[in-house]
């Protein structure tokens, strides 16, 4: 037991970081964490269970006992996770029961058993770095807290107000640096200057994250929000960054390094454990130990160490230390070295944000399951589902021009949202103005396809508004999923790919995104009864199949374009949408056929019903949800929702128009961002 226990600490080592990476085997690699995550603690209680329920004539050996505060150092666990889900902070104070019940049995066990021989003091040490890993593992889980998360908020300011608060002659203007004089002026490293950018933002927009609502006074809005011209790779590589720092917060004790106190904590646990390691080897040939008990004491004890040392290397290539390595005023880099502080921030500045977003095409979904064995497997829903999110999702690249063409909508979005304030530039902005504009926002946030009909100019745009205004958004998703299928391998089969250009592409990767949302992600989406609605979709579709020998994608999106008015009339009680699904595809079809559009043209216009779709989302979504799905990497649809607040797209965040009476003691000072807690509405 005490060995499994062992092993399962270099397992959460290894998941703890790895199950933050997205791709083919992510949701594998979930499910590891979690068995691992649960077993560890259960492994390790059980051990301790029997060694209590010992007899001391049972027990072969002294050396036995000696296991018992690796026990408590194991319950401790890695630095890289200390939660598997945001319930397991909610719980602290059930494991800190846990730890004082523990620390307990241990304690008893080891006098029970103990002798007054030398070995008895050797475990001192171990008993030391055990409860403080252990004390550690509860405190940083109280911290990522619900409560206590939003209430750190808070507690870094002593002033009621922000911008009376005295700072130096060279931030007490009208006009605040910016975030890029203040970094120039601190001389940071060009490689480092996102990790900067990025923690200030964190900082600033860490609220959102607790559900509270940011009050940002239209004077300093700028500093709060990217640039206009940002890069789009630079634009997500930043949003990533923030979304890293926030996840060690809520599933890793990595924060504990980031005070004083804590590297002196840890390295009292290090020379504590080295420390037993030489007193252990120094008093072991007085005894006659069995030889594999020996071994297993030294296992224990270097396992021990080899988990110290992978946390501090895990640390030191974080994002934390790249952070405070960046700037070469920073005693940390005097410390390190600046050569040997650019070399790091140079190697972990190759990050480019999101790599991968998951994917699932219904309809494809539908002829894998005909074609195996397990097509009967619908009639166990629960299986089935377990198999659909996990054995037919698949990923793809999130490239450079996805990354161009989310951004540049956002952009749009800003743009349309700024020209509604600068028709009131010159007017005198009242409270009824703050309203018209915040009800502007929303508005133009609830926008899920229909602004791009109007935008486009398409003719008899108000028949294709069925599909998006007169349906539940799930509804919606669907309807176009299955239009986007069918358009895509026509198009591939009737046109070559050269007339097909990005946004056809950009089309299918954003329809089978939002189809995974819908089907893995139901909660980050607005509620409706989507998983119904997908369940008799591909009963039908599968029941179309049967009758059709062709398995090919190209030839199953041609027969369903032709037979869509022989479909039989559905079930009273189903809520299929294939044959309206179909109907939208052969209405969009026509765009070419009858109205003599391109091609190119047809999939710029879904590109962007697509891309109203995914911010809506993104805009409904609660940030809770967002949080949940850290711990895999993030989705997309989290870095979407992160850059549009960053853009002032959220409705979480109201600009107002500062008392003119305090303009003149506006004050402003970049290294006090903790105050930004002033902001909150």
């Amino acid at each position: 037991m005490v060995l499994l226990s062992l092993l399962l600490q270099f397992v959460l080592l290894w998941v703890g970081h790895r199950r933050r990476k997205q791709g083919k085997c992510s949701h594998y690699v979930a499910i590891f964490a979690w068995f691992s995550y649960v077993s560890a603690d259960w492994v390790t209680t059980v051990a301790l269970s029997a060694l209590l329920k010992a007899k001391v004539k049972e027990l072969t050996n002294e050396l036995v006992v000696f296991w018992t505060p690796f026990l408590l150092l194991h319950l401790g666990g890695p630095h890289t996770i200390s939660a598997y889900a945001l319930t397991d902070n909610e719980l602290w104070l059930r494991s800190f029961l846990g730890l004082v019940i523990q620390v307990g049995v241990a304690m008893y066990a080891y006098v029970k058993f103990g002798t007054n021989n030398t070995l008895r003091y050797s475990a001192i040490p171990m008993f030391i770095t055990g409860i403080i890993k252990y004390v550690e593992r509860i405190w940083i889980l109280r911290d990522a807290s619900y409560k206590q998360f939003s209430n750190s908020v808070f507690s870094s300011t002593s002033s009621n107000t922000l911008d009376t608060t005295q700072t130096s002659d060279s931030t007490c203007n009208h006009h605040p640096q910016t975030l890029d004089e203040f970094l120039r002026d601190k001389n940071v490293i060009e490689e480092g200057k996102s990790f900067y950018k990025a923690y200030y933002l964190y900082k600033m927009y860490i609220p959102l994250f607790s559900e509270l609502r940011l009050r940002i006074y239209r004077n300093l809005r700028d500093k709060f929000m990217l640039p206009y011209t940002i890069s789009a790779e630079d634009a997500f590589k930043i949003v990533q960054i923030e979304l890293e720092f926030l996840c060690d917060k809520l599933y890793t004790k990595s924060i504990i390094l980031q005070s004083t106190k804590g590297v002196i904590l840890q390295g009292i646990c290090f020379l504590s454990t080295f420390a037993a390691v030489i007193t252990f080897s120094i008093t072991v040939g007085n005894y006659h130990y069995p030889r594999e008990d020996i071994c297993i004491t030294y296992l224990l004890l270097g396992g021990a160490i080899f988990v110290d040392i992978c946390s501090a290397i895990s640390h030191a290539f974080s994002d934390w230390t790249i952070y405070r390595l960046s700037s070469p005023t920073n005693s940390v880099h005097k410390f390190v070295g600046y050569s040997i502080a650019s070399w790091l921030v140079r190697c972990k500045a190759k990050k480019k944000g999101i790599t991968y977003m998951a994917q699932h095409s219904l309809i494809d979904y539908c002829l894998k399951v005909k074609t195996s064995s397990w097509s009967s497997i619908l009639r166990v829903p629960d299986i089935e589902e377990f198999r659909e999110k996990f054995c037919h999702t698949s990923w793809e690249k999130v490239d450079s021009n996805l990354k161009k063409f989310i951004l540049s909508h956002l952009q749009q979005k800003f743009k349309r949202y700024q020209n509604i304030k600068d028709e009131a530039s010159g007017e005198k902005i009242d409270k009824s103005f703050e309203e018209f504009d915040h009800l502007f926002l929303i508005k133009m946030l609830n926008e899920r396809g229909d602004h791009v009909l109007q935008r486009m100019e398409i003719p008899l745009k108000d028949e294709f508004k069925w599909s998006i205004l007169d349906v539940e958004f799930g509804h919606s998703i669907l309807l176009w999923h299955i239009a986007t299928f069918l358009l895509f391998y026509d198009d591939h089969r009737r046109y070559s790919s050269s007339v097909l250009g990005l946004h056809c592409r950009i089309s299918k990767l954003l329809s089978d995104y939002m189809m995974y949302l819908l089907m893995a992600r139901p909660l980050m989406l607005p509620k409706g009864i989507g998983q119904v609605r997908i369940r008799d979709t591909q009963t039908e579709v599968i029941t179309f199949l049967a009758q059709e020998k062709s398995l090919n994608n190209n030839d199953v999106a041609s027969a369903l374009l032709d037979r869509q008015n022989k479909f039989p009339p559905p079930l009273i009680h189903s809520k299929s949408v294939l044959k309206d699904g179909c109907r939208l595809a052969s209405m969009l079809k026509a765009l070419v056929e009858e109205l003599l559009w391109d091609p190119e043209e047809k999939w710029e216009m879904i590109a962007n019903v697509w891309m109203e779709m995914l911010v809506f989302a993104a805009s409904k979504c609660r940030w809770k949800h967002h949080e949940t799905h850290l711990r895999h990497g993030g989705e997309l649809l989290t870095h979407v929702a992160l850059l549009m607040a960053h853009l002032g797209l959220t409705e979480h965040i109201r600009i107002v128009q500062k008392p003119s009476a305090e303009v003149q003691s506006l004050k402003w000072d970049w290294e006090r961002h903790s105050h930004m807690s002033d902001y909150l509405a």
